[in-house]
């Protein structure tokens, strides 16, 4: 954060949402529920991922959840707020899982993961301190790694702003295309999926799925193996469209004089 006193008063505000955090680990939640299908479904193929790490971990319930689903993996839970790690720390920390109280640069932690997960955080970050979240994320992402996002849609926000002041959080930033468009071109990904889900309202979330692909020119440039079959179509198809593009020559010359 750029302000220390900011930065004091948001730690202050998410240690003292902890209980919520735990109750929705314990009793389940609509948005972190339907937020999980998504990293399932999207998580790197077909072996991976070996190496991950969770922004804003919260209590750790999502990095508890992903042992259990790739318990070979190695999970790395951040968050700001040091009551949430000291609970994730006493609930889930194994010898594959550990958790680091601070924000995320490019040098809190080491390595390379394949898969990184922002649920319901990104739009928490200042629009002064992404930079370097973007820096710290080209830096660690590796090739062929995926980025997940679950954020609340603009208009959700707007309402909320309205309708439910007291849901607001300290920082509250509208994700728009534009801000995904920049998190890409900052990071060196590609927007994979963009997809607005029903939660408590028509459309109040999306669920945003980014990859890092440095082999993108060497394989759509190499040839790529045809089968006969393939050949036979696409010749077929060639000569259709020869035809058809005669009788649609002819018919054009006639109306054209």
């Amino acid at each position: 954060m750029s302000e220390p006193l900011k930065e004091e008063a948001i730690v202050s505000y998410y240690n003292t949402v902890v209980q919520t955090k735990l109750h929705n680990y314990l009793y389940g939640n609509p948005r972190v529920d339907e937020a999980w299908k998504t990293i399932v479904n999207y998580k790197p193929t077909p072996s991976r991922p070996l190496r991950i790490l969770e922004v804003g971990c919260g209590v750790g319930a999502i990095c508890h959840r992903m042992h259990e689903k790739w318990p070979t993996a190695s999970i790395t839970g951040i968050d700001i707020s040091s009551r949430s790690i000291e609970i994730a720390n006493k609930l889930f920390s194994n010898s594959k899982t550990k958790f680091i109280e601070g924000i995320l640069t490019p040098d809190t932690v080491d390595g390379k993961f394949d898969l990184i997960i922002f649920m319901d955080v990104y739009e928490h970050i200042a629009v002064a301190d992404r930079p370097v979240v973007h820096a710290a994320i080209k830096k660690l992402l590796d090739n062929k790694g995926r980025l997940i996002l679950s954020v609340p849609t603009p208009h959700n926000l707007k309402w909320s702003a309205v309708h439910k002041p007291e849901t607001m959080q300290p920082v509250d930033e509208h994700i728009s295309l534009a801000v995904i468009n920049t998190l890409a071109l900052d990071t060196d990904t590609e927007v994979l999926l963009y997809q607005i889900k029903d939660i408590w309202n028509v459309g109040d979330y999306a669920h945003i799925v980014f990859e890092k692909n440095n082999d993108f020119e060497q394989a759509f440039f190499n040839p790529k193996p045809v089968s006969i079959g393939y050949k036979v179509i696409r010749g077929i198809k060639r000569v259709r469209q020869q035809v058809l593009g005669k009788i649609r020559e002819s018919k054009a010359k006639r109306k054209l004089g």
